[in-house]
């Protein structure tokens, strides 16, 4: 593995950085008058602001120095969880401390690992090939190159009707695309190199400051992505039980010393899963969070253009198993049956996925396919290759640039002057820990979502995740806004749930006729010309 890093290379960084954040910064510059403010929120996929809303939520919770985070989007008591959620409690900590807004601090952050994560890749580039050309290319595999499951639009488009191509909304795919959403899968890729690389050092030279270097990522990686447990731990024990039984690379007595990063990480990992098992707010959490894996044919075709040269050169790859191929090998390979075990966050392991595969698919594009291609055309085959392989990514930034370049057709990622009036009247006059009544449903973020992203106020109802019952309770707003709902039903109704406001904007028109403005318990002590806040009366 190189120690330095090529000019190309921290080029090559910051210019992946910028290009993931020109969507951002054409929708800061987009404004369309003065007054009007860009939440920060890309414009697809659409499941995504719900995300960036949640991540928020647990910044202002770290900007208010409230480091056992809570679930904001619920109005259900349930006790902090010190750590949990951690990156973005931290990382909101950090805000406080600079004179910026959190979405600035959000994507700096974005911006930063995303960089990182090249020079990350770079450095596992270096650990499997020595000739530049071959590092390059699996750069390119590593970032730009996605999948073609998007062909499913044109072959068979009633497939798609339920399920989308997974390069247009599983973000967790692909390391760029993951980048370009979020700092936390950025950071989560970063370390899972680190953590395989320190292994291999590990295993080569058997020196402790490699297991202190193991243990220190392993637990930054248990509060990052607390169910990578079973990839980490996974891999790392099959590794090791290889180099004990059949490389002879490590001893039993050697192997001993594992016990502290894995006990650390699984430490971790099992104080947070028995925390959120312990209170039933956090259980109906962790049960709403599901992340199945769609039908096997999206992952082949999503990762079609790494399986094709990977296997051209799969026999070459397999005769050097038990050598520098093992990891990639063994961690593919364990992805793959962890994408349909018995758990609820399949999707969730395919996080960094690409970057084994991009080593393989390197290996078997210059061992395997371009042998079979006359010497000059290579050049060309690879350059049409590797650009027809990034159409998906290209496309989903150039989307999200478009969108935001046209602030009239995308109004729900902007906040209006009088909103931003409403949100800073909240901030300044009403505690956090007030609930709001908000409106919410899965067609839209709606009105809590924008307001704990805005604010860090908690809510009714605002993410589908987060947000206990998430169903029943925007059923419950509808009842509230319906004009045949007695007024009995909704004092008791905000009684129960110890609503002390009500947020009246265009939203809670869209779901019923109702205005609040009828009811003598309801006071307004704010109003703009889209919104009203009421304070409930006893």
């Amino acid at each position: 593995m190189t120690r330095r890093f090529p000019v190309t290379v921290w080029l090559f960084a910051l210019a992946l950085a910028c290009v993931t954040s020109l969507p951002y910064v054409v929708g800061v510059l987009s404004a369309p008058e003065e007054g009007v403010v860009y939440s920060g929120l890309p414009a697809l996929p659409g499941g995504v602001q719900w995300d960036f809303n949640s991540h928020f939520a647990k910044m202002w919770q770290g900007a208010r120095g409230e480091f056992a985070y809570r679930l904001l989007f619920t109005h259900e008591d349930h006790p902090g969880l010190p750590l949990v959620q951690g990156f973005y409690v931290a990382l909101g900590g950090l805000a406080d401390l600079l004179p910026f807004g959190l979405p600035l601090i959000y994507h700096a952050a974005r911006f930063l690992l995303a960089g990182t994560m090249v020079l990350a890749l770079w450095a596992f580039t270096c650990r499997y090939f020595d000739d530049n050309r071959q590092r390059w290319l699996c750069m390119v595999f590593a970032t730009l190159v996605s999948g073609w499951s998007w062909l499913l639009l044109l072959v068979a488009p009633t497939m798609t009707a339920d399920v989308s191509p997974i390069e247009f909304w599983l973000v967790d795919a692909y390391n760029l695309l993951g980048a370009f959403y979020f700092p936390h899968f950025a950071a989560a890729i970063c370390l899972q190199i680190v953590v395989f690389l320190t292994f291999e050092v590990w295993i080569e030279r058997g020196e402790w400051r490699q297991i202190v270097v193991l243990t220190l990522a392993l637990a930054a990686e248990s509060l990052i992505q607390p169910y990578v447990i079973l990839l980490t731990g996974g891999l790392l024990a099959i590794l090791a039980l290889v180099h004990i039984r059949v490389t002879r690379r490590l001893s039993w007595q050697r192997a001993l010393w594992l016990a502290i990063p894995l006990g650390v990480h699984g430490g971790l990992i099992l104080y947070q899963y028995l925390a959120m098992r312990a209170d039933p707010v956090w259980s109906d959490f962790v049960a709403q969070n599901d992340t199945l894996s769609p039908p096997v044919i999206y992952y082949v075709l999503g990762y079609l253009p790494f399986l094709i040269p990977i296997a051209l050169g799969f026999p070459v790859v397999w005769r050097e198993a038990g050598g520098r191929w093992l990891l990639p090998l063994v961690w593919v390979g364990l992805v793959a049956v962890l994408l349909y075990a018995p758990f609820p966050t399949q999707r969730r392991y395919l996080l960094g996925v690409q970057t084994p595969l991009a080593v393989l698919a390197a290996q078997g594009w210059t061992g395997g396919m371009l042998p079979r291609i006359s010497e000059p055309r290579r050049p060309l085959v690879t350059i049409v290759y590797l650009t027809f392989g990034s159409i998906a990514s290209i496309l989903i930034i150039f989307a999200n640039t478009t969108a935001l370049a046209n602030p009239d057709q995308h109004e729900q990622l902007f906040y209006q002057p009088d909103e931003r009036r409403a949100f800073d009247w909240l901030r300044e006059q009403v505690d956090p820990g007030a609930l709001v009544l908000t409106v919410s449903d899965r067609s839209a973020i709606g009105s809590g979502g924008r307001l704990v992203a805005m604010t860090g106020q908690r809510v009714y109802t605002g993410h589908w995740i987060e947000t206990v019952g998430f169903d029943n309770k925007a059923k419950q707003v509808e009842r509230f806004y319906d004009p045949s709902t007695p007024d009995p039903w909704r004092q008791a109704f905000l009684d129960q749930i110890n609503a002390r406001y009500v947020w009246y904007d265009d939203s809670a028109r869209a779901v019923g006729a109702w205005n609040p403005a009828e009811a003598d318990y309801l006071v307004p002590v704010f109003e703009s010309a889209s919104v009203t806040i009421y304070r409930v009366e006893p």
